[in-house]
């Protein structure tokens, strides 16, 4: 091989592969079309089971979530029933591809790679949460004062809080678009000032602006959405489109100022559609089989409840009334107490337990869900000798167990259009291998996307409504109040253009994994024992 090329990556969280196609084959993404017809162009796959928490670990440190343990931002504790907020710099198991670049003596440039933390003492620079779909650390970069030479330049992102903090009405929506639009532009600005510093190696920047306004604004993109509301649509146009065509514009003028020798790599992680499932409702579904238990109230006697109700709804009203520049300042704080309403009203008096299964008995629970994600939810068998009350035994009673459970799942439909419900239930260690299986769910329970999910947060009271039913569950009904209307699913598309890559089209699908072995063999090191391979087709063409 050639002495090292550079090696620049530029990645959209969550950008949709279809819409890419689409909208670059019609000319409304110019700069992704170029990419596209230039470069070798290559489908990718997320892990079957953890396309949410757990892509972007896995992305960058070219390991399976059984070997990094990452799936959620709150996770059970193993060996207790306690959860703990992750912090995914400082718990997850493995190291990123960065860390054995800089070792080995490459300089590196990573911008804001969701949901990582800083690699102290890297050769090179970091930044982390300057823009991130996931708040965990807030802004922070390596070296630490790098963080107030980019606050003095190119200050703060536009959109300050997480999207998912709260309701919005349709001039919030107005809001939120053009703050994501401002944002985009800043980036680029600070992207393009770093790469013309040059001396790098590796250089990467991720737009999460995609991965925000695919959850929130999937409705106003959607006509067939039961959110779709045509007078806001009027105001705030397709804010999807809007965005993608801020990021295209951003890879363009990025692209401008890239050399020759350089070897670019544009990646969508992971795809972004309408939301779905009856993850809201699983926590129901196993009480109702008689495998949940709900504890006593507590603090949430009803008549505590309502007046928590009461000031839960006030809040909403007072914010809706509130200047853009105080939601701005005020978002973390009434985030906080938006989540500790809700936490309540759902029974919890645990601040780390999340909402979903705050008024289960886990210690008394034969099996209890654990946050997942909606897509593919999690359930956590309480297993004897690994829980500190297991109730079910391991070998064949676990066996049977999940087995029978599996069956009354994938027996539910959806109570409206008669189709099932669950696509499949799978068991995690029939998947994957590694250390760190414990800290995993046990089963994952893929729901049927047929059913597009409203969400009574946007004024979609009834689309939100979802009715389920099976002979052993009977009718269930619940409304879906989560601020989302779109989410995920596990494929993505990449391309490579550079010095000796020949555009085309791969052959087959590569996992998210593959990635990090493919950069660092491009610079000439090698990750130890990964679960990933290194894309053999592009080491071959610069070789």
């Amino acid at each position: 091989m050639p002495p090292s090329p550079k090696v620049l990556l530029l990645a959209m969280d969550a950008g949709d592969k279809t819409l890419l196609r689409q909208w670059a084959a019609d000319g409304t993404l110019p700069a992704i079309r170029s990419l596209l017809r230039r470069g070798l162009v290559g489908e990718t796959i997320s892990l079957a089971g953890f396309y949410e928490g757990s892509t972007w670990p896995s992305f960058y440190t070219g390991v399976t979530p059984a070997r990094h343990g990452f799936h959620s931002l709150t996770q059970l504790n193993p060996g207790t029933y306690d959860f703990q907020r992750c912090y995914p710099g400082d718990f997850i198991k493995a190291e990123p591809f960065w860390d054995y670049l800089s070792t080995a003596g490459r300089k590196v440039a990573i911008l804001d790679v969701p949901l990582s933390g800083i690699s102290k003492g890297l050769k090179g620079m970091q930044m982390v949460e300057w823009a991130s779909h996931d708040g965990v650390y807030g802004f922070q970069t390596w070296p630490a004062t790098l963080k107030w030479q980019v606050l003095a330049r190119f200050g703060r992102h536009p959109v300050k809080s997480s999207c998912d903090s709260y309701r919005r009405t349709r001039r919030d929506f107005c809001g939120f678009k053009d703050h994501l639009l401002k944002g985009v532009q800043r980036k680029a600005e600070l992207t393009i000032h770093y790469l013309k510093k040059g001396g790098w190696d590796f250089f990467a920047q991720v737009f999460s602006e995609g991965h925000c306004v695919g959850h929130q604004c999937w409705h106003l993109h959607d006509p067939r959405h039961p959110g779709y509301d045509p007078e806001t649509a009027h105001h705030t146009g397709d804010p999807v489109r809007a965005v993608y065509q801020a990021i295209d514009s951003a890879l363009g003028r990025i692209m401008r100022h890239v050399d020759k020798d350089t070897i670019i790599f544009f990646l969508a992680t992971h795809r972004m559609a309408h939301a779905f499932g009856g993850n809201f409702l699983l926590a129901e579904i196993l009480k109702q089989l008689n495998l949940a238990v709900k504890r006593p109230d507590t603090f949430t006697a009803p008549q505590s409840r309502g007046w928590i109700r009461k000031g839960y709804e006030a809040l909403l009203q007072c914010w809706r009334q509130l200047p853009e520049n105080f939601k701005e300042t005020l978002g973390p704080a009434v985030a906080s107490l938006y989540s500790l309403m809700v936490h309540r009203l759902h029974g919890g008096d645990h601040l780390l337990l999340p909402s979903e299964i705050a008024d289960i008995d886990l210690y008394n629970s034969k099996c209890f869900p654990l946050q997942n994600g909606n897509a593919v939810s999690g359930i956590r068998i309480n297993l004897a000798g690994r829980e500190p009350n297991g109730l079910i035994n391991p070998g064949d009673e676990a066996e049977d167990f999940c087995e029978e459970l599996a069956k009354n799942l994938l027996s539910i439909v959806d109570g409206d259009t008669g189709k099932p419900l669950v696509k499949s239930v799978q068991k995690t260690v029939n998947l994957y291998r590694g250390d760190c299986l414990d800290h995993l769910p046990d089963l994952l329970v893929e729901w049927n996307d047929d059913r597009i999910l409203g969400s009574s947060a946007v004024g979609d009271f009834n689309g939100s409504r979802l009715r389920l039913a099976s002979e052993k569950l009977g009718v269930l009904e619940g409304i879906n109040t989560y601020v989302r209307t779109g989410d995920h699913r596990p494929e993505g598309l990449f391309t490579a253009l550079g010095p000796g890559i020949q555009s085309g089209n791969l052959a087959r699908t590569v996992s998210i994994m593959d990635f990090a072995p493919t950069f660092t063999e491009l610079l000439g090191v090698k990750m130890p024992e990964i679960d990933g391979q290194p894309i053999t087709e592009i080491l071959a063409m610069v070789r």
